[in-house]
């Protein structure tokens, strides 16, 4: 068992939605008070209170749990989840022994909340569930115990009897297959990512032994040559094209450890205004005068935290890319704009980037978009759909793998109008200087079909 998750898992079911825990205690707060305007006794204020304090133990012991949890620390929110628990259920148990018939009705409708919800929340460990299971068992057989003594017929205690344990034993049967559905589902969903990792695994070697072969193909070609000539200019030529080949492959190799975020990174903060003059200069010579490029400038207050060499080469990558797209004409858009995340917020590899302050570089192109199959593979490694000996399939992955490296994302958004990628990276913008995103359409997935590579 994760056990970190676990707990992340119970803490998420109990807090994670506000809205949700703020309804469940102005319910429970609201009951009480009802309760004693009805009966004048202070048995639903004093539960209410205990409620309350165990949730408050409950919230500490998971808030405070360790980077690297342990067992101890699960079985710690285990029991504290009990306990929780445990407060709770004996103010419905005891209001559904009652013979007055609205304490009755209340008492059976918090009783039925409280066994959705357990089921709901399928405990994985299974000494909880069973103590969840031991206490509704206790609560109903309360109930069934208290109220016998009013029923003289054999045959209706026989009855009561009867769905007390047929409760029980529903409950009981239905919380332990939902605790096993999630756990084969957990199963499961394992065995699906590590299928995926080999088959990307297997992708990768197989670009990997091919664009390496081509290339020492080309090296150990031009040095035989090489060998066997006697002109200078044709040996020197020879020379030249095997370094190039060399090249090639420190050049691929670069992308691998790019793709695989094992590159090393010379991290410093950086002015975005003098990362796009450099970019400006380099791409102008890479497009045509029939692509309108437009660079907006950035603040000159705006700051990044990145490896700035890393950047500008993700960068070209992101224009080449939309200059190929767009096939000869068009218009490409680069920008960028200083935003806070208030919230974790997914990425197009699935992972999500912490809330905080980022620069988000934004270059967008009015090309066909992608189409829907292709936007999910973009980032795969050796994927491309341009001619053969046109693209290695790795700018992407390489620009993405920078990003994730870098403590940000990427994000692709399209439509048959055109594409926008943004890169988000850490910003070091002091927090007075930044202004909100720049907000735009929404762009939904195209049927177009530009090269990606």
């Amino acid at each position: 068992m994760d056990h970190r998750k676990e707990i992340d898992r119970l803490y998420a079911l109990e807090y994670g939605d506000k809205f949700e825990f703020a309804c469940r205690m102005l319910l429970v707060a609201t009951g009480a008070v009802i309760h004693f305007n009805y009966t004048g006794t202070i048995v639903a204020l004093v539960w209410c209170l205990c409620f309350l304090v165990a949730h408050a133990a409950f919230f500490i012991t998971l808030r405070t749990r360790p980077q690297d949890c342990t067992a101890h620390d699960t079985r710690q929110a285990g029991a504290m989840g009990l306990v929780m628990l445990s407060s709770f259920i004996w103010l419905p148990a005891w209001l559904i022994a009652q013979e007055d018939v609205a304490l009755r009705i209340s008492g059976t409708a918090a009783t039925g909340a409280l066994l959705v919800f357990l089921i709901h929340r399928s405990d994985r460990m299974k000494w909880m569930v069973i103590g969840e299971i031991v206490m509704v068992a206790l609560a109903v057989s309360y109930v069934v115990l208290t109220n016998l003594h009013d029923v003289a017929s054999a045959g209706a205690q026989m009855v009561m009897g009867f769905a007390g344990f047929a409760l029980i034993a529903y409950f009981s049967r239905t919380i332990l297959d939902h605790r096993k559905q999630r756990i084969e589902a957990e199963a499961a969903s394992i065995r699906s990512i590590q299928a995926q990792k080999m088959e990307a695994v297997g992708q990768l070697a197989g670009g990997v032994a091919h664009d390496f072969n081509n290339i020492l193909t080309a090296v150990t070609g031009n040095l035989e040559l090489y060998q066997v000539v006697d002109d200078p200019d044709e040996r020197e030529q020879f020379v030249r094209d095997a370094h190039n080949a060399a090249e090639r492959a420190a050049t691929l190799v670069r992308q691998l450890l790019a793709y695989s975020r094992k590159s090393t990174l010379t991290v410093a903060e950086h002015s975005v205004q003098l990362i796009f003059d450099q970019v400006t200069t380099l791409s102008r010579r890479l497009l045509p005068s029939s692509i309108n490029l437009v660079f907006t400038e950035p603040c000159d207050r705006m700051r990044v935290r990145v490896d700035q060499n890393q950047l500008i080469t993700a960068m070209i990558n992101l224009i080449v890319n939309a200059r190929d797209a767009l096939g000869g004409s068009g218009l490409l858009e680069v920008r960028a704009t200083p935003c806070e995340l208030p919230e974790p917020t997914p990425m197009l590899d699935g992972a999500t980037i912490a809330p905080g302050r980022y620069v988000c570089i934004t270059i967008q192109d009015n090309g066909p978009g992608i189409p829907r199959d292709v936007l999910r593979r973009v980032t795969e490694p050796f994927f491309t759909t341009k001619a053969i000996g046109e693209g290695s399939g790795l700018g992407l992955s390489m620009v993405e793998g920078f990003a994730r490296q870098s403590g940000g994302g990427m994000m692709i958004e399209t439509s048959p109008a055109g594409t926008r990628v943004r890169l988000y990276l850490p910003c070091a913008t002091r927090r007075e200087d930044m202004v909100p995103a720049r907000q735009s359409d929404t762009i939904m997935p195209a049927l177009g079909q530009p090269a990606i590579g």
